[in-house]
């Protein structure tokens, strides 16, 4: 699998980015689309072939991209999207449907597993993968800027912390609500629009900084 290019969908002001609440349409256009999931689920908790194909087929891409973004490692992503879709398999029977996307469940057995595998390359004194995503030689100004451009993200996230890098990537990329962030990551509401306000400031000085002097 070769690795993709992502559109990142940030709000039009980086400054001051802001949840504005989706019209009632919406809203129930994503709520059935969670209770349409949670049909196909509930199939493949009792083992429906078609229903565990579906839910492989939809998710496999996404956790891929999800772990490409953290480590710009193509085999790497491909052994943890692998390990995910295995770990969701033999797991879904103890899945309980309390009105999150069942995707938030699957991100967070990802994140899970890629805390792990950070951790387990630490104690070996491996290098760490994310190191790959960008050249210490480049300008990281005009290097992100160019890549966001090319939809790369990899370069530009790399110059934010794990935990904003994270938010950025499941709240614009994969296009989680601040609930669903907060359940992957374990943390609250609040932290997460915290931590989205503080990402999102961090990549307007470092796309923006050359620009604005």
């Amino acid at each position: 699998m070769q690795a993709a290019t992502w559109t990142l969908r940030l709000p039009k002001s980086l400054d001051k980015p802001k949840d504005v609440a989706a019209p009632a349409a919406a809203q129930r256009e994503d709520s059935d689309d969670v209770l349409a999931e949670w049909d196909v689920v509930r199939r493949a908790q009792e083992y429906d072939e078609p229903a565990v194909e579906a839910l492989y087929q939809k998710y496999y891409p996404k956790i891929y991209n999800y772990a490409f973004l953290q480590m710009g490692d193509v085999q790497a992503a491909e052994d943890l999207a692998s390990d995910v879709m295995l770990k969701m398999i033999e797991s879904i029977h103890k899945y309980t449907f309390r009105g999150l996307p069942f995707g938030a469940w699957v991100f967070r057995i990802a994140r899970n597993r890629l805390i792990d595998l950070h951790r387990r390359r630490r104690r070996r004194g491996e290098v760490d993968l994310s190191g790959t995503l960008s050249s210490a030689l480049a300008n990281p100004q005009a290097l992100a800027e160019r890549a966001l451009e090319r939809g790369q993200l990899q370069i530009a996230l790399k110059h934010l912390t794990d935990e904003q890098r994270q938010v950025i990537v499941l709240k614009f990329i994969h296009d989680f609500d601040n609930r669903s962030v907060g359940q992957i990551m374990n943390r609250s509401e609040g932290a997460i629009k915290s931590l989205q306000h503080r990402a999102l400031g961090a990549l307007r000085r470092l796309l923006y900084q050359e620009r604005e002097e």
